[in-house]
């Protein structure tokens, strides 16, 4: 066996474009969408008529609007909002797109690579709902729980600990002293 058909296919190539109709006269899709990113979780299919989308299929993109990242209100939103039939692509979940958003989130991916990308389209979803934490004091002009979530130490590693976060970053300062002789 060569190393190129031993190699996984990328989760790039088992992309699906569906068109999903009306199931009946009652305006209903048929398709049904669970996860989001206020449960830290892809957008996936809970219920689905057949004909090409699966139940557990990771949801990518809704009538052209990437959905990764976005709350599951924003997502069945975007699906109630499209005109029908709907255009859903989707993918199965595997190794390195699996269901779990802090899991892809946390990967280094070659800048400018698909995952690259597609990472930068989550965090730009996250950040029209998100409100990041810092534990550092507010500056001037900034609103708690607007601008920011502004926590203690103690708390931001309870928080991180508990899996509330979908993304933490330590950044230190470091200060330098010169030892001068005169």
């Amino acid at each position: 066996m060569s190393k190129t058909s031993m190699r996984k296919l990328h989760w790039r190539s088992r992309m699906q474009d569906t068109f999903v109709p009306l199931i009946d006269s009652s305006g209903e899709l048929g398709v049904a969408v669970g996860g989001g990113a206020d449960y830290g979780e892809f957008p996936f299919v809970t219920a689905a008529p057949g004909d090409g989308i699966n139940v557990g299929d990771i949801i990518l993109e809704i009538g052209g609007t990437p959905v990764l990242g976005m709350t599951l209100g924003d997502v069945r939103g975007v699906l109630n909002s499209c005109p029908h039939p709907v255009r859903i692509k989707t993918v199965s979940p595997g190794a390195t797109l699996c269901k779990d958003l802090r899991l892809y989130l946390s990967k280094c991916f070659t800048p400018g690579s698909v995952d690259s990308t597609l990472q930068q389209v989550i965090r730009e979803n996250l950040f029209l709902r998100a409100v990041p934490c810092t534990t550092r004091p507010p500056r001037a002009g900034e609103i708690p729980g607007t601008d920011y979530n502004f926590v203690s130490i103690e708390e931001f590693f309870s928080l991180e600990e508990s899996g509330a976060l979908l993304e933490s970053v330590a950044l230190y300062t470091v200060v330098s002293f010169y030892k001068t002789t005169c």
